[in-house]
């Protein structure tokens, strides 16, 4: 890796410690939370927005930008956090996250936050509601990319695949879909509750571009979202990303409940001691 790689993944971490952060704060606020997701997703999402994306936090509505769905709604702490790092939201409503009059509500919704595209709460509306953006932006001959961050469970949801095989069908090369893969949902682990493996070999079948990384592996990240963006094939594309729960919290890393965590008020400080501890990975 040359110096310049070298520098910017350094960034790129710097960034996601800050996203990190940010999850933290908000979740304080209320004692619970999705944490365990966006400590996972924190580095996704930072090469996203950071590396990926072409947007203009400023100018939110800016015609030419890419778009980002949060399909997985309940992620709305995590793309806050990102967002606020980036920022379309300053650091100060942070506190404020799902309290009432709130831009920071429980679950993602366009009418409450600048760079929210979509309104999410049931899973499995993302993939379909790119393949509509995607056919809208084909006809007006745009350039723009549209990301579309799923969860795993959400692979268990009958739309997903009717999205899938009609993202393929109309060729729709504007799609990176992104799969959250850290194996836990309400009802359990994932692949116990709806086994949807071999889902790289499943993907590709529906004729998509598919890769499968480390989700918490900067590198490997720039490198599949930069090899789903210059795919020379007519075809949707998919980045299945591996994700561990609680990433750069020890204490919260494997823990057996943790799709939805309540801590203590002197857990949260571990927490942040925890976080700065472990530094940018």
């Amino acid at each position: 890796m040359n110096k310049h790689a070298n520098l910017h993944n350094s960034m790129l971490l710097d960034h996601a410690y800050r996203v990190r952060h940010n999850a933290l704060v908000m979740a304080e606020t209320q004692g619970q939370g999705y944490i365990a997701q966006a400590l996972g997703v924190a580095d996704v999402l930072t090469v996203t927005y950071f590396h990926a994306m072409n947007h203009r936090p400023h100018q939110p509505d800016w015609e030419e930008r890419d778009r980002f769905l949060l399909s997985v709604g309940h992620y709305g702490i995590a793309h806050y956090s990102v967002l606020v790092a980036a920022g379309y939201l300053p650091e100060e409503e942070l506190p404020t996250y799902a309290q009432d009059d709130s831009r920071l509500p429980m679950s993602g919704m366009t009418s409450y936050t600048p760079g929210a595209e979509m309104s999410g709460g049931s899973i499995g509306l993302g993939l379909p509601m790119a393949v509509g953006m995607g056919l809208g932006l084909k006809r007006k001959k745009s350039k723009s990319f549209i990301y579309t961050l799923m969860g795993d469970g959400e692979l268990a949801e009958g739309p997903t695949w009717e999205a899938a095989i009609s993202a393929s069908n109309y060729k729709l090369d504007n799609i990176i879909a992104i799969v959250d893969f850290n194996q836990v949902q309400a009802d359990g682990p994932s692949m116990t509750v709806m086994n949807t493996e071999p889902v790289v070999d499943k993907f590709e079948a529906f004729g998509f571009y598919v890769q499968r990384v480390d989700g918490n592996d900067m590198s490997a990240l720039v490198a599949a979202f930069d090899r789903a963006r210059e795919h020379p094939e007519p075809k949707p594309r998919i980045i299945i990303c591996d994700t561990k729960m609680g990433c750069g919290v020890d204490f919260l890393e494997g823990r057996e409940k943790s799709h939805f965590i309540r801590l203590e008020k002197d857990d949260w400080k571990h927490a942040f001691e925890a976080l700065k501890q472990g530094g940018k990975k």
